[in-house]
């Protein structure tokens, strides 16, 4: 008896979590579409974004959404992803929840409690002056209301987006305006002309 309680109990549980999972899962899709239904104008300027690529997976229970995005731009170098890195934590992100660098072939590593306990500003950070493959920072995203891990490349004209938006429009209006860094003003989440290869 005792042994068909535990499976009920465990059933129970389960069940429980699954509908919490797709009723925050279903808000955060009806906030995505809200952003998307927003229609802002566009911006009277060529789009800093050559190509989205977006991929998705799944960790354990948890669907991400990856997005790829190449730059019309020059690569850039690890200073500039400090400097974009600083600007996002300061003006879109409600706390850092992950700082990781990292070095082709080796494994990233996680510096967010160093950091934290510092707290002297990515730009001042010690552990970021010396230069690295990659640099990665996450938090809730108060823009997009969601999760977001945004991963730069040293040398690279690429970035990465992880979140579970799955909205590919949604996400390039957020990289454009985290290249821009308009965040918090008129321009924030507005498309741009696309880019025009020749």
């Amino acid at each position: 008896m005792s042994q068909l309680l535990s499976i009920l109990a465990f059933a129970f549980s389960f069940f429980v979590c699954s509908a919490i999972y797709t009723i925050v899962y279903r808000r955060r899709q009806k906030k995505a579409k809200e952003t998307l239904a927003a229609d802002k104008p566009m911006l009277d300027d060529t789009s800093y974004i050559q190509e989205v690529q977006h991929l998705s997976g799944q960790v354990g229970f948890v669907v991400w959404q990856q997005y790829d995005i190449l730059l019309a731009t020059q690569p850039y170098d690890w200073w500039t992803m400090v400097d974009w890195a600083n600007y996002v934590e300061a003006e879109e992100l409600d706390s850092l929840d992950s700082l990781r660098i990292g070095a082709p072939g080796q494994e990233e590593t996680e510096l967010v409690h160093v950091y934290n306990q510092n707290k002297v500003g990515l730009k001042n950070f010690d552990r970021l002056k010396e230069e690295y493959g990659s640099l990665s920072i996450a938090g809730h995203s108060r823009t997009l209301n969601d999760d977001v891990q945004i991963v730069w490349f040293n040398q690279s004209r690429a970035l990465r987006i992880f979140t579970h938006i799955d909205n590919e429009a949604v996400i390039t209006r957020y990289a454009e305006t985290l290249i821009r860094r308009t965040f918090g003003t008129p321009d924030a989440m507005r498309p741009a002309k696309p880019v025009t290869l020749q």
